[in-house]
């Protein structure tokens, strides 16, 4: 067997083991990550609205991406949690499938409401999503108007482009011309 041969089955195998941790050790970053010890674990297959991101409900500023994070922390509470690795993402995160005392915590954000399946991934949360929809729970309530994730953070990232100078030369660079 090949020293690359060996390689890929030590990672295979290290992929299939689920990590376990106590709630003590975990931090909620956002809605739909989390910290166990130094490493960052995605949530496999859904998108959760940002930290920063705001929703209206009944036409009032609606802090939706901090209620998701809260949640997941109501969620986790106490309970041991355990992330099965599904993948690694472009920012090294580990995307994963994680649980708190059994219970799936992917698929709980999304049932309620507090996440989008995110289908452009994955669609194994495609149906709690339409649970949700259909107990017009989180940002599927009738009075709500919520952007997905992942057009928020499209627009956000067009709002900073269009933020920023064309070019150095720009008036009000601070560059000396002439």
């Amino acid at each position: 067997m090949t020293w690359y041969a060996i390689r890929l089955v030590v990672f295979l195998l290290l992929m299939a083991v689920p990590v376990l941790a106590a709630a003590s050790e975990i931090r909620v970053l956002d809605g739909d990550t989390i910290k166990i010890g130094q490493v960052n674990y995605r949530l496999h297959g859904i998108d959760a609205p940002e930290k920063s991101q705001h929703c209206q409900r009944d036409n009032i500023d609606w802090l939706c991406g901090q209620e998701a994070a809260a949640h997941l922390r109501r969620l986790i509470a106490g309970r041991p949690v355990t992330c099965s690795e599904k993948d690694r993402d472009r920012y090294g995160r580990v995307v994963a499938v994680c649980e708190a005392g059994g219970e799936d915590l992917n698929r709980a954000m999304v049932r309620a409401g507090l996440a989008w399946a995110y289908l452009a991934y994955s669609r194994d949360y495609e149906a709690a999503e339409w649970e949700a929809q259909l107990l017009g729970n989180g940002v599927w309530a009738a009075s709500v108007r919520a952007v997905p994730a992942w057009d928020w953070r499209r627009a956000q990232k067009e709002q900073n482009r269009r933020a920023k100078p064309a070019n150095d030369n720009a008036a009000g660079s601070g560059r000396i011309r002439g």
